[in-house]
């Protein structure tokens, strides 16, 4: 699954005081995280909560 350019946005624009990986990933359609956190990797390079911190 390719999860495009809007899920890095959604995870460069949230709080991440307010916000969560695992939230974006559950709107994503992803019930593992790791999985979601694996595909994230393979596309963008770093692991989503790196892209959240930022």
């Amino acid at each position: 699954m390719r999860l495009g350019c809007a899920a890095h946005q959604e995870l460069t624009r949230e709080d991440p005081n307010e916000g969560s990986v695992s939230e974006i990933a559950r709107r994503w359609g992803f019930v593992n995280l790791g999985r979601f956190a694996a595909a994230y990797r393979r596309e963008f390079g770093e692991n989503p909560s790196e892209t959240l911190r930022r």
